[in-house]
């Protein structure tokens, strides 16, 4: 996901600003509108219907649309919209022990990894955890659907949110090996979906604060959130309406499908960049914790 920008205007080729990230007020092409509508109405979608994967969908679109802030913004409130609702219609709540677990690692690492920026390319960190991804998804496709791991514990719960966390404050992948382990845990769908969407959920609130902390709001989010929320809310219920029409083998195929997606469109966005060699542009280093 790409990281924020400050400062700066127009977009240079490398997603950088050359002048003021803020637009002056007004009101926005008819066709940007239905290209907010109809990319935040996909996420909520998928995101009903699988629990994560909103900003991996949306992120892309807003950010050739909006400023970096306003479309990392939109992004967050819309996404945190998202979970809620999913989490609350679907009445399951993770294991509290493994929430906490995986939680409380998490808000530690993405502050950590938001300072790693500093010394590592993230462009190296997306590449490798994209190709984890492709290799993780594809080897579990290969087991069994019952298969679970041996050593999952709180231990280990806490190694994988504090690792998402880190990779949050790099890349903005923060959701995505949470995601992954909650599929060898053992647990049935509706609880695989409870842990990762409240750890998500959780990380993605972290974010804004940040967000909030280091940036002000620009006033056309007012305008954007109006339109996007309702569209937000019917998409995921008519996601979560899919979902309680299949079953776990299904569900386990679908969550396996999109992380290799997830992969694929990280490692494609990246390598380039990196395998040329091409400095990366001057950025913001707050990145957005989930996906």
């Amino acid at each position: 996901m790409s990281p924020l920008q400050r400062g700066g205007g127009p977009e240079d080729k490398d997603g950088g600003c050359a002048g003021v990230c803020h637009r002056p007020a007004r009101a926005p092409p008819v066709n940007d509108t239905l290209l907010l509508i109809l990319c935040v109405g996909c996420a909520g979608l998928v995101s009903g219907l699988t629990g994560f994967a909103f900003a991996l969908i949306a992120s892309g679109t807003l950010l050739s649309i909006r400023t970096p802030v306003e479309a990392t913004a939109l992004v967050l409130v819309c996404s945190i919209l998202s979970q809620v609702i999913s989490i609350l219609r679907l009445r399951t709540w993770p294991p509290r022990g493994t929430a906490f677990a995986m939680i409380l690692p998490g808000l530690v690492g993405a502050p950590i990894g938001i300072h790693l920026l500093h010394d590592l390319d993230p462009r190296f960190i997306k590449v490798a955890i994209g190709t984890f991804l492709l290799l993780y998804s594809g080897g579990i496709a290969l087991l069994r659907a019952d298969y679970r791991v041996g050593f999952g514990n709180r231990w280990s719960d806490g190694a994988v949110g504090f690792l998402g966390g880190v990779l949050g404050g790099i890349a903005g992948l923060s959701g995505a090996l949470p995601t992954a382990w909650s599929l060898v845990r053992g647990w049935e769908p509706r609880t695989q979906r409870a842990v990762y969407q409240s750890f998500t959920l959780v990380m993605q609130i972290w974010a804004l604060t940040i967000l909030v902390t280091l940036d002000p709001l620009p006033p056309e989010l007012v305008g954007d959130l109006a339109l996007a929320l309702p569209v937000v809310l019917v998409s995921v219920l008519a996601g979560l309406a899919l979902f309680a029409r299949i079953d776990q083998r299904r569900f386990r195929t679908l969550v396996l499908a999109l992380l290799a997606a997830i992969g694929l469109t990280t490692t494609a966005l990246a390598l380039p960049g990196l395998l040329s060699g091409r400095a990366q542009p001057d950025r913001c280093l707050f990145r957005w914790p989930g996906v």
